[in-house]
């Protein structure tokens, strides 16, 4: 049975996004399917990412706190960067493969990972280059005076993803982003398609905890009104501000129709309409979907929305915008997805949608569920994965 370090601090995986909390679907999975031929281990200390990181999150008022935090930094990174000694955290010999979440973390381990005999598999998670999200997390000092202090952090991606022997990646659409922000990215792909393995990932089902009946009760919304639902960042690159545009133009042509957001405000702020209706950061998104008859989905740029695999497990109507990894769902031509490529299309969808009988919405609804307990389930994951290793390791 052969031998898999997910390098990863178990006790770090958790329900939410990012590396964990995929790590956290997977192994339920794992748990519910087996695991074949294959042992799967995980790190139990703290990552050097997650130390290097964690106290970034947060937001400190005081300035002299502010340049403890950003000394703190710079000597934990700097130490990553231009340190002499980058060892794994774990003897990774007796493992016949160590499988990374994080670009940094692989990097810190490069000593150990020279002479390596095993294969080194790199998940690539976020929607953009791993170095300008980790350049994001930093202090505005950081940011304002240490520009050429961490202008060797691109070093680590580019690191990471010529030593990893295996690339896995939601789907081929998912990388859009990479092209667009990543230098040398493209190159790299074209004269390594040998090391991609496309895997798309699943999550367990969104819960309701509010009827739809009591949801539309408790914010005023009529039970036979037309609700158009999203949950997310209010921001630009989740699209947002396009939102705004197709909300304004359906609800000005629909008096019967409301739109029902969930998630904090900012940058960006809601339209002013008294059918416009924000109920701010929930614990409860999922009572926010069900209340409605469809979901809209606008990224301008995204990678593989893990939302839009919440709301077909709620069965619930989609409409996206035809980018990154919405690509991917194109193919489930006979469900109740509808991709657009911009807010005119997106308008005239929902308009045909609104004008479905309830039957019809109903069917869809049906599609999308059923969608999502064949293809993305903890499950359906799981059985991905370790289709995945088989490939990679015979």
């Amino acid at each position: 049975m052969k031998k898999v370090l997910i390098y990863l601090n178990e006790s770090d995986l958790a329900p939410t996004g990012g590396a964990n909390g995929y790590n956290f679907t997977l192994r339920q999975g794992l748990e519910a399917t087996g695991t074949d031929d294959f042992e799967i281990h995980y790190l139990h200390g703290k990552t050097l990412a997650t130390g290097i990181n964690a106290q970034l999150k947060k937001k400190n008022a005081s300035k002299t706190k502010e340049l403890v935090l950003a000394l703190k930094s710079m000597v934990k990174k700097g130490a990553m960067m231009y340190g002499p000694i980058h060892k794994a955290s774990v003897d990774i010999t007796q493992y016949d493969a160590v499988h990374f979440h994080r670009t940094m973390d692989m990097y810190w381990a490069k000593d150990s990972l020279k002479n390596y005999k095993g294969k080194v598999i790199l998940t690539l998670h976020a929607p953009t280059m791993p170095s300008k999200q980790m350049f994001s997390m930093l202090t505005d000092f950081e940011k304002k005076y240490m520009k050429r202090f961490y202008a060797k952090l691109p070093d680590i991606d580019d690191y990471a993803i010529n030593r990893a022997d295996n690339i896995i990646i939601a789907c081929e659409e998912a990388e859009e982003p990479y092209y667009h922000e990543w230098p040398g990215y493209a190159e790299f792909h074209k004269k390594n398609k040998h090391k991609y393995v496309y895997m798309a990932t699943g999550t367990a089902p969104k819960s309701a905890l509010v009827t739809k009946e009591e949801m539309r009760k408790k914010y005023g919304i009529p039970q036979d009104a037309f609700v158009i639902s999203y949950v997310g960042r209010h921001n630009e690159i989740k699209g947002y501000d396009a939102l705004k545009e197709i909300g304004k133009h359906l609800l000005d042509a629909n008096d019967s129709a409301y739109v029902f957001i969930a998630g904090t405000e900012g940058p960006l702020y809601h339209l002013e309409h008294n059918r416009w209706i924000e109920v701010g950061w929930t614990k409860d998104p999922g009572s926010v979907i069900q209340a409605s008859d469809v979901f809209v989905l606008p990224n301008k740029e995204t990678y593989f929305d893990l939302v839009m695999l919440e709301v077909l497990s709620l069965g619930q109507i989609v409409v996206a915008s035809y980018t990154g990894g919405n690509k991917y769902f194109a193919k489930y031509e006979n469900s109740g997805i509808f991709l657009y490529n911009n807010n005119t299309e997106a308008e005239n969808i929902i308009s045909q949608i609104i004008k479905m009988s309830e039957e019809k919405r109903k069917e869809l609804r049906k599609k999308n569920l059923e969608l999502y307990k064949a293809e993305f389930t903890n499950e359906a994951f799981a059985k991905r994965y370790i289709y995945s290793l088989h490939k990679i390791l015979g």
